[in-house]
């Protein structure tokens, strides 16, 4: 028979487990007070947000993230330029279709431009590309955008297209919707998570917008 072995009770301290921080970081809350009094207004309109990522991609990748990072970049080099941008969000929160065009009807926004990241099957990462949609009064607009892009960053063309999106139907001013790559396109979802093509995304929608309000 076996003997009963005494048990001593040993306090052992572990250091709490590290929590690897997000890839792409979500800015704080931007107060967009006009820069210029009288300049143009530009409403930049992160998709998605909140309790809805969006488009979930090639390792987990989030469209809410992307396109808030990019927004933020676009709204930012905007202001610099004397362009009075706005935000139809600033932070990760979700926001109804509604009152984004309200945000921009209310601002009087000379244009409307929804940033966004696309999405197909995980089983079809050979497909990838830029797409840029308009609905009626958009499509100079998406046009700029678009040749901007292709201009100064690596992405594949998937051209500019007529669509239905609620924001580009119910907005009154010039609305466009950037489609910036596949989050489940192997060549994009690698693109998109680097901090250096997303700036170089958001100069370029910048660029881009800055040329379609000088008429270029």
């Amino acid at each position: 028979m076996l003997k009963k072995s005494s048990r001593k009770t040993i306090a052992v301290r572990v250091p709490p487990p590290k929590i690897p921080k997000p890839s792409i970081s979500s800015p704080g809350p931007i107060v967009s007070k006009p820069v210029k009094s009288g300049a143009k207004v530009v409403v930049i309109d992160p998709g998605h947000g909140g309790a809805d990522p969006g488009a979930v991609g090639i390792g987990g990748i989030q469209e809410k993230r992307v396109v808030l990072d990019v927004s933020t970049q676009v709204h930012n080099l905007l202001r610099k330029r004397g362009i009075n941008a706005v935000l139809t969000r600033s932070g990760d929160r979700e926001v109804d279709l509604p009152p984004r065009v309200a945000k921009a009807e209310g601002a009087r926004a000379d244009v409307f431009v929804s940033i966004h990241a696309n999405a197909i099957s995980l089983s079809r990462p050979d497909i990838n590309g830029l797409e840029t949609y308009y609905y009626v009064t958009g499509y100079r607009l998406a046009r700029a955008i678009h040749t901007s892009i292709r201009r100064a960053v690596s992405v594949g063309d998937r051209g500019i297209r007529q669509a239905r999106f609620y924001v580009l139907r119910k907005s009154s001013m010039p609305a466009v919707l950037v489609e910036l790559g596949f989050l489940t396109g192997r060549t994009d979802a690698a693109k998109l998570r680097t901090a250096a093509h997303r700036k170089r995304l958001a100069e370029a929608i910048a660029q881009g917008i800055v040329n379609y309000l000088q008429g270029k």
